[in-house]
């Protein structure tokens, strides 16, 4: 069970309860079916004509809607198509008091799950129709959650590396995984920080909930904000039906918030609510809800340094930072990289269905000369497009990027290692930004995308730099 407050007075709301809405224009019908679904332990609502219908299902959560298909003012197809475009994933069972094919294969193609014939004699039938649906509903809701944690099984093999340094950060995953304690890691982008969420999140008791993950530096603050916390009908426009956030989607799992640095004062704020006392409200509503997630926090920021620019709340930090896991750059655990390399031409081959069976002798120095600002992500990258360009048995200089092969760059990338590490960060990073753009002709989709970091990100980094064409 949970509960929340609603105009001041404790609701208690079981979480497996399914709620159906009956529509018909019989009202004798609507009080039948209510009344006999109830006793089924259905959380049951009614509606009589098409508009009513549409209106309470954009209010409220249904999970199976048993829909006549003459109504009043809107007929049970229009409302049928209004309802699969306001959620896709209900269950929406078609009555007709006649067996009219067309109507019944028209109702089909537009999603109705099954149809059912009237008048109502057959109570058991009728339930039957019904539990299948529902039991069908399940399965697909199982099998996205499913498909998500087997993407994770294939992703989590690139957590690769036996260096002391991941060695130590395994051991430390593996101490506290199962605290369901808040975490925070931290680490450049493209280190895996996700990667190591859901690693957390398949050790912890709360492997069979749901993990969500949300970029917080990747979306809008207004949109983030109704990503997180779901929004009311009305709360601002093109919010046409009642939306749950994440915050009640994880429910039970793990919510993990990716470059949480980016966030806002305002939202911050909000975030600390949640964490201190769990209670959060959807925009635009009055309700306060209940959820019980597991918050796992990551940044790319040293989050001290913006607490002292005013930028980060100190006492959001220290909610988010019970413990913290610091993740090597490529660059420091540089004895992985074979491993890593070897892995991910085994991947694209596969994927890309070539024969590839490793790289130049002549290159693996070269790879191990180069900076490697965005980390593994980058190193991902940069095979994917050997393999994709590769014509040989094996990867050769010309099949990866100049900036990683030419001399003059592996030149720089030693000069940067014994040069003061603030600035000579900054020179590679203009310089190395510079050559990606130039290369895909100032394209910042593409560039964006060859060196993984999100576009708005790339565009900070530019002004920043001062560049241009």
């Amino acid at each position: 069970m949970s509960d929340y407050l609603s105009n001041g007075k404790l609701i208690s709301v079981s979480k497996n309860k399914k709620r159906i809405m009956v529509v018909d224009d019989d009202h004798y019908i609507c009080a039948t079916l209510v009344e006999l679904f109830q006793e089924d332990g259905f959380e049951m609502d009614a509606a009589y004509n098409g508009p009513e219908a549409v209106d309470k299902f954009s209010n409220n959560f249904f999970d199976l809607v048993l829909l006549d298909i003459n109504l009043p003012k809107m007929d049970g197809l229009q409302v049928l198509r209004e309802l699969r475009r306001l959620d896709p994933d209900v269950a929406i069972i078609m009555a007709t008091a006649k067996t009219d094919v067309a109507t019944i294969v028209e109702s089909i193609k537009s999603g109705a799950e099954n149809y059912i014939t009237k008048p109502y004699h057959d109570f058991a039938s009728l339930r039957a129709i019904i539990q299948k649906a529902l039991e069908n509903k399940a399965v697909r809701d199982e099998n996205r959650y499913l498909r998500s944690r087997m993407d994770f099984k294939s992703q989590i093999s690139t957590i690769i590396g036996n260096s002391p340094k991941m060695l130590e950060l395994y051991r430390m995953i593996e101490k506290v995984a199962p605290l369901d304690t808040t975490i925070l890691l931290v680490g450049e982008t493209g280190t895996g920080k996700e990667l190591l969420a859901q690693a957390i999140h398949q050790l912890s008791h709360r492997s069979d909930s749901k993990f969500i993950s949300i970029n917080c530096g990747g979306i809008p603050e207004t949109l983030l904000e109704s990503t997180l916390f779901g929004y009311e009908k009305g709360a601002f426009t093109g919010a046409y039906k009642r939306t749950k956030g994440v915050f009640e989607e994880a429910d039970g799992g793990t919510l993990f918030l990716d470059e949480i640095g980016e966030t806002s004062p305002a939202l911050q704020v909000r975030l600390l609510r949640v964490l201190q006392s769990r209670t959060f409200q959807r925009v635009g509503g009055t309700e306060i809800l209940r959820s019980d997630v597991r918050f796992i926090s990551a940044t790319n920021k040293d989050l001290q340094s913006e607490i002292k620019h005013k930028n980060f709340r100190e006492d959001l930090y220290y909610r988010i930072n019970v413990i913290s896991l610091f993740i090597p750059r490529l660059k420091e655990r540089i004895d992985d990289l074979p491993l890593l390399v070897q892995h991910f031409i085994r991947k694209y081959t596969r994927q890309h269905n070539k024969a590839i069976t490793g790289i130049d002798p002549i290159l693996p120095a070269a790879l191990a000369r180069y900076a490697w600002p965005g980390n593994v992500r980058e190193l991902e990258n940069v095979i994917e497009r050997a393999v994709a360009l590769c014509e040989n048995a094996t990867i050769r200089a010309a099949d990866l990027p100049e900036y990683i092969t030419t001399p003059a760059n592996a030149a720089y990338n030693n000069a940067i290692d014994i040069s003061n590490y603030g600035a000579a960060k900054q020179a590679f990073e203009k310089n190395f930004l510079l050559s990606v753009l130039e290369k895909h002709n100032w394209n910042i989709s593409r560039a964006a995308a060859t060196i993984g970091v999100p576009r708005q990100n790339l565009y900070l980094k530019i002004k920043k730099h001062g560049l241009h064409r």
